[in-house]
């Protein structure tokens, strides 16, 4: 067993072995890395991973991986961060699954000498069970560590059955207001960034520039999706979801002002549902909501975990 820095030429195996883990993500993918680099300030990312033999990384065969991303932090300073990370193949267990991170770790490590990188942020995924990692906890996070999901094995009858009865109303008042969605194309993605702008105000929260978001679907490739709804011909909301391993997951939504009262984003979310279901996704992942308790009612998902929480799960 021994550590290796992968190149551009293994971004496919490496999409293949990370989606064949449960509860697989994206962020650990070759195109994650790529998209967050498009981002100021997050000017480079290097990809590690164990195999067994020499040569097996040209098979895709590893045993486990992991991205990191250099992030900017004034005076010259960088740091690392890796989301969602490491990725370990679901038969490593105990102390396989120990010597593996130890040496995605020390490769990070002499990475990080090369270039002065002050610290590393891990925001880790599914872990084996017995698995931790070591280290002081975050102050912060950039991805959330509360999130919500449903289970796709459900018929779609059990899955409006075990939503909040204001989820199911609300679908229903999307279907009579004729509010239809479908997939965005073209000039549908200005259309919904305009929307996510007013919504961001409304709502409190940061929208990067239009850019961001066109290379997030052509990045991503047929892994993303935007969806948009109209309204009486027009666009009132739309959504970009991952279809990813088993797992679909809702990244970005919004909804116009001036239509509000025809509710579609739970047209939106329940069609997003449905497609992934249709692609043989096993979850679907709301991505974050605040947690349980008081500490969740000061929590910056606390505005939407109402709406997502309405959806069961």
């Amino acid at each position: 067993m021994h550590s290796t820095v992968l190149d551009s030429s293994h971004q496919k195996e490496l999409a293949t072995f990370v989606a064949e883990q449960v509860g697989s993500s994206i962020e650990q993918t070759w195109a994650w890395g790529e998209l967050q680099t498009q981002i100021p300030g997050r000017p480079a990312f290097r990809v590690f991973a164990v195999v067994e033999e020499e040569g097996d990384e040209e098979k895709g065969a590893f045993l486990a991986s992991f991205l990191v991303i250099r992030q900017e932090m004034g005076f010259g300073r960088t740091w690392l961060w890796a989301p969602r990370g490491p990725t370990l193949k679901g038969e490593l267990a105990g102390e396989e699954a120990g010597k593996a991170w130890e040496l995605l770790r020390e490769a990070c490590r002499n990475w990080a000498r090369l270039n002065g990188d002050v610290f590393l942020r891990v925001e880790p995924g599914l872990l084996p069970d017995g698995f931790a990692l070591e280290g002081a906890p975050g102050k912060e996070e950039y991805l959330p560590s509360h999130t919500l999901t449903l289970d796709l094995g459900l018929s779609q009858e059990k899955l409006l059955g075990q939503m909040a009865q204001k989820g199911r109303y609300n679908i229903k008042v999307a279907e009579k207001a004729g509010v239809v969605v479908r997939e965005g194309k073209g000039l549908d993605l200005e259309a919904f960034y305009a929307i996510l702008c007013q919504t961001g105000v409304r709502d409190g929260f940061g929208v990067h520039p239009l850019s961001f978001y066109q290379d997030f679907l052509r990045i991503l490739g047929d892994e993303a999706r935007l969806y948009v709804a109209e309204f009486e011909g027009r666009i009132v909301g739309g959504m970009i979801v991952i279809f990813f391993g088993d797992t679909a997951t809702y990244y970005f939504g919004a909804a116009s002002n001036e239509d509000r009262k025809v509710m579609a984003p739970y047209a939106l979310q329940w069609h997003a549902i449905c497609e992934a279901k249709k692609a043989g996704c096993t979850i679907y992942d709301f991505l974050g909501i605040a947690p349980e308790g008081e500490e969740g009612h000061k929590h910056v998902l606390a505005g939407v975990t109402q709406f997502k929480t309405r959806f069961g799960g």
